[in-house]
């Protein structure tokens, strides 16, 4: 095999699935049928599997209603046959401090078991000899080469590389489909990924909730600093614009959606905001001193468009070389700046459009709201107050906002 050396997956390889099952015979049928199927797809390259079949091997298969009559164990048996092939550590051997192992084995030419079948005995309870050949019999069988272990289950290994331009979540997602619909699994039977196939499932969890805990916390910083609950959500509109920009620029740059584009996508959330919160923050300013609300967007517009392209431009050449990769090191980290750059410049260019667009309608929400939200709250405090009271409420605590100009709506 020629391959790139992998320290992350341990020299793993980057596809690894492990079909887990107690019957040997079952496991070695789906995991042949298996491994016959994923060489059909395209997204994976050179599938192997660990299971090799055909290995000739004698086996002596104990009768266990005769071996119960006669008084023998089936570990006698097992550790008589273990006892003339590999031999006993009798005693040890101590010379100088050091301790030698005294091995008593038979002759080289007295080991084959299939040869002198019928001249081993075995002792029974009493310590007796008992013929083996009256208690098992000689089978001539095929059987694997090793038998691996896992969570106390029988298991073989299916590999494979990923096929250039394929993603490793569409092939992880396709061979579970295959599993769950086409090899039709006994109850007994199940397969899971390892190594960097469940490392990249684990890492998208990881990555999901990291960006929703982002967007929650951004949402919370805004609607403290601007004391609402809707104008966030005119400044977090970039948000989607800049992530749909970033799989543009992973897609021009042929760049694949991996750990770093990831931490790219994170960052967009933050740095893709800004130019938001120039524009609106701008024109609450213009609003409240006494412009229209289309007015006063036009004026941040044409007053924030330098600063907005300035600090835009700024960070986009400060991902070129990251995007550009100079060296062996650098490049694995080029789809960060991809996506960087993508989602930047989309998030420019669409916020222009958009958030102005959208200020309009979403402060007229704001307003509309704030004032039904006041009205029921204060009318119900006001009335509170004056049955507990008996009397005429407080000027202060019984007056009703006066419903906004149809302008201000």
């Amino acid at each position: 095999k020629v391959k790139d050396y992998d320290a992350v997956g341990g020299g793993m390889r980057p596809f690894t699935m492990n079909i887990q099952g107690t019957d040997q015979k079952v496991l070695e049928e789906i995991s042949i049928r298996a491994l016959a199927r994923l060489k059909t797809m395209p997204g994976l390259l050179d599938a192997d599997i660990n299971f090799r079949t055909g290995k000739p091997e004698f086996q002596v298969v104990p009768d266990k209603s005769r071996a119960q009559m006669l008084g023998v164990s089936t570990s006698t048996i097992g550790a008589e046959l273990r006892a003339q092939v590999e031999g006993l550590e009798s005693a040890k051997y101590r010379e100088k401090g050091i301790e030698y192992d005294i091995r008593v084995r038979m002759q080289e030419d007295q080991r084959d078991i299939k040869k002198a079948f019928q001249q081993i005995y075995v002792p029974n309870l009493n310590n007796s000899l008992i013929k083996l050949s009256n208690v098992a019999a000689p089978v001539d069988a095929t059987g694997p080469s090793s038998i691996t272990r896992m969570d106390r289950m029988k298991y073989t290994q299916v590999t494979a590389d990923i096929a250039p331009g394929a993603g490793l979540g569409d092939v992880l997602n396709e061979v579970t489909n295959i599993m769950n619909k086409e090899m039709n699994l006994p109850e007994d039977v199940k397969f899971q990924f390892i190594g960097q196939a469940e490392n990249f499932k684990e890492l998208g969890e990881s990555m999901v909730f990291a960006m929703g805990a982002g967007v929650i916390f951004i949402f919370l910083v805004l609607a403290s600093l601007y004391e609402s609950f809707v104008t966030p959500f005119t400044i977090m509109l970039a948000m989607p614009l800049a992530i749909c920009g970033a799989f543009v620029g992973l897609y021009l740059g042929n760049e694949s959606l991996n750990l770093f584009s990831m931490i790219g996508m994170i960052m967009l959330i933050g740095i893709a905001c800004k130019n938001s919160i120039l524009l609106v923050d701008y024109a609450n300013q213009l609003v409240v001193a006494g412009k229209t609300r289309e007015d006063a967007m036009v004026a941040a517009g044409k007053a924030r468009l330098r600063p907005i392209l300035m600090t835009t431009m700024a960070l986009i050449a400060g991902m070129i070389p990251l995007a550009i990769g100079l060296n062996e090191a650098s490049k694995q980290r080029t789809s960060m700046g991809w996506a960087i750059i993508g989602g930047l410049i989309s998030s420019t260019l669409l916020t222009l459009i958009v958030v102005p667009a959208a200020y309009t309608y979403i402060d007229r929400f704001r307003v509309w709201s704030l004032y039904w939200m006041k009205r029921i709250f204060v009318a119900h405090e006001a009335g509170e107050q004056q049955s507990h009271g008996g009397g005429h409420p407080s000027p202060s605590s019984s007056a009703i906002p006066a419903q906004p100009h149809d302008k201000e709506i």
